[in-house]
């Protein structure tokens, strides 16, 4: 199948000019997952290429449900404040917290470039009337962190630290 042939099924309008600038593609060369062709039975829709990266991807939080005093926990990206997942919640808006704690991160942040530190922040606990709100950056991708908000009568702090820890140990982007 040439590349054009390939665009036109992903629905861009190619044009070329220059004909003999359009190569053969085979669909080994695009990705091994990708079936081209078969999107013919499936509604015209072309398939879904995904990358080794994504096949390697794991962001289950799941676990942290089964933290003591869970209320709801959520894996956020800090440079643009999107949620990538979340566990429970209720009442509390994941995906509002998510983003207003990535300004706590980075006001953090800002305070260790400050004063001079060469360090990393390992966790941020804050502390309210009913709750505690724990926020770990990731060790291996620190632009993102796990927000786990726990209810302060039911919650072993000690052991919701360790289990951060462990859940974010299986984590992978």
């Amino acid at each position: 199948m040439s590349l054009k042939t390939f665009l036109k099924d992903l629905g861009a309008n190619w044009a070329s000019k220059n004909e003999s600038e359009t190569k053969s593609v085979s669909a080994d060369e695009l990705s091994p997952k990708a079936t081209l062709g078969s999107h013919e039975k499936s509604g015209g829709m072309p398939p879904a290429i995904i990358t080794s990266k994504e096949e390697n991807m794991s962001t289950d939080i799941s676990a942290l449900a089964s933290i003591g005093g869970f209320i709801g926990a959520c894996l956020v990206d800090s440079e643009t404040g999107l949620m990538m997942a979340s566990e429970g919640g209720g009442a509390l808006d994941l995906e509002a917290a998510g983003a207003a704690n990535t300004e706590v991160v980075k006001a953090k942040l800002s305070a260790i470039e400050m004063l001079g530190l060469e360090d990393s922040i390992d966790d941020i606990l804050i502390t309210l009337g009913k709750q505690f709100h724990l926020i770990r950056p990731l060790e291996k991708t620190p632009t993102v962190f796990l927000y786990v908000a726990l209810d302060k009568k039911n919650a072993n702090l000690g052991m919701a630290r360790v289990q951060v820890k462990n859940v974010e140990k299986t984590i992978s982007l």
